[in-house]
């Protein structure tokens, strides 16, 4: 075995074709709901083998290079771009019918959002997708996988890669005129309605206001991934990009409609 590289270092680990990671309460809903999407002919996501009694989940390995930092020219380009903003639209696709059809008792690690219209992945940023040839072919890590609105997945993918992050930020990558071109390709390769754009910049900021409540009472209650993240600033950051988004609303909303 081998360690896999990201964000619990020593955690997760490759044993050939297989993935060994940490489980929790809401593994055995999520297998299901991956079962689902390989029942629906949705290929580009990991297939569930076993949760063992040592509280470790295996899955199979996604093939494909993780998209992690968009500055790289591979991973920002704006084919990759359009292919990330597809592959979400199918894996949506994919996820209808799997809450109306499981009728096992369903645990989410993140709470449901209203309307509960299907499954949302809940962190469909670059790091969690694989690329193979020149495009995003698949989805890894659904640990934060919960039902939601098609629209609350859609918003944090925009903010993760247009990304609508204040440029000054360690992570920024592009400056407003990109980010705000970026934004309007990734929603129109998705297929977003005009109601979906008009929604988005309020969407992205109550996104983000969930995840910094999630965090902070993750940490408080001890968890030491979370709270590590709090000292490490994540929590700041994200809300003054929710004030930068707030800032430059009106011209991300010409840009989308």
């Amino acid at each position: 075995m081998k360690p896999l590289e990201g964000g619990r270092t020593g955690q997760i680990w490759r044993d050939g074709e297989t993935v060994i990671r940490p489980s929790g309460t809401w593994t055995p809903t999520v297998h299901r709901f991956l079962r689902h999407l390989r029942s629906r002919g949705f290929v580009g996501a990991p297939e569930p083998i076993d949760i063992t009694d040592g509280n470790r989940e295996v899955v199979s390995y996604v093939a494909g290079r993780v998209c992690e930092d968009l500055s790289d020219p591979f991973v920002g380009s704006e084919h990759m771009l359009v292919s990330a903003a597809r592959l979400l639209r199918d894996f949506h696709s994919a996820s209808q019918g799997f809450l109306e059809r499981d009728d096992e008792v369903q645990a989410w690690m993140l709470a449901p959002q209203e309307p509960r219209e299907i499954v949302c992945h809940g962190d469909f940023a670059p790091y969690n997708v694989a690329a193979a040839d020149g495009e995003a072919v698949g989805i890894i890590d659904f640990d934060t996988a919960h039902p939601a609105p098609r629209l609350w997945d859609l918003a944090y993918a925009v903010y993760r890669w247009a990304p609508l992050s204040d440029p000054v930020n360690p992570a920024g990558s592009f400056g407003l005129e990109d980010q705000l071109r970026r934004t309007q390709i990734f929603c129109t390769a998705y297929g977003a309605t005009i109601e979906e754009r008009l929604r988005l910049p309020e969407t992205i900021c109550t996104r983000l206001q969930a995840l910094v409540d999630f965090m902070l009472t993750s940490a408080a209650d001890g968890d030491e991934t979370f709270a590590e993240d709090v000292d490490a600033g994540d929590a700041r950051l994200y809300l003054s990009d929710i004030d930068y988004i707030g800032r430059h609303r009106d011209r991300l909303l010409k840009a989308l409609s």
